[in-house]
């Protein structure tokens, strides 16, 4: 299962560091593997996110809109992030839930110590983090050995096995290896039309041109082997698609 990376924007430090520790102990009992970064204001925020590849890796950003905060998430949309936004703040000001939905927050939930607040909020992170992982996020952001590709999923071909823990992903234009496994990235772009053709491959389903039993041939006309055993679940899932 691949990191989460979760930032957290508070002007509060009681508040922020409160519910960071509520969002770990979350993370921890769902099994799930999660990196987070803690911002204090929206000016080290903003600078970080204007670096492509942290932004890319960012899988869900929770933001207090209070305390001149309220303009960061939609300058934030348009340094060009596309993953999740969860709105958290003590106001209730129309103002903010419109800019919440300006910038396609996934949600905006009420800050507060109460016992029903809390479980609120704890309910509404941990079906984010959920969501946060199947989200249809135009791009793959990967980094190895100190390079990084920020590949746009339409493009990618396939996803190739590779040695020590590596797999090699295909696109229109290059290809690039790193740190992951098929299982993982089946996983995560299994409902996006990728296809497991092999214990190995990991194939779009856009870039298949023809399926039998000894392989499929690409659109490029390149070929990748089919395992047996899953020969007749991807011919069955080429023709629902035709259908």
């Amino acid at each position: 299962m691949e990191k989460l990376r979760i930032v957290l924007c508070d002007t509060n430090r009681q508040e922020r560091e409160g519910h960071g520790k509520i969002c770990r102990a979350i993370c921890e009992r769902n099994n799930i593997p999660a990196e987070f970064k803690l911002y204090s204001n929206g000016r080290d925020l903003l600078f970080d996110m204007g670096d492509e590849e942290f932004a890319a890796w960012v899988s869900l950003l929770i933001i207090d809109p209070d305390n001149g905060l309220d303009s960061v998430a939609s300058a934030i949309r348009k340094k060009g992030y596309d993953g999740m936004i969860l709105y958290l703040s003590h106001s209730d000001s129309p103002e903010l839930y419109r800019q919440a939905f300006d910038v396609g927050a996934y949600n905006f939930v009420q800050k507060g110590t109460g016992a029903q607040i809390l479980s609120r909020f704890g309910s509404v992170f941990e079906s984010a983090i959920k969501a946060a992982r199947h989200i249809d996020r135009q791009y793959l952001a990967v980094s190895y050995a100190g390079e990084f590709r920020r590949i746009e999923v339409k493009n990618i071909l396939y996803f190739e096995s590779a040695a020590d823990h590596m797999v090699n992903v295909v696109y229109r234009g290059g290809s690039f290896k790193f740190l992951s496994t098929i299982q993982s990235l089946e996983e995560r772009f299994g409902e996006r039309g990728f296809l497991r053709v092999h214990r190995s491959y990991l194939v779009s389903g856009d870039t298949i041109h023809r399926v039998d039993p000894d392989g499929v041939t690409l659109n490029n006309g390149h070929r990748i082997s089919v395992s047996r055993n899953r020969y007749h679940d991807l011919k069955k899932a080429m023709l629902s698609w035709q259908s």
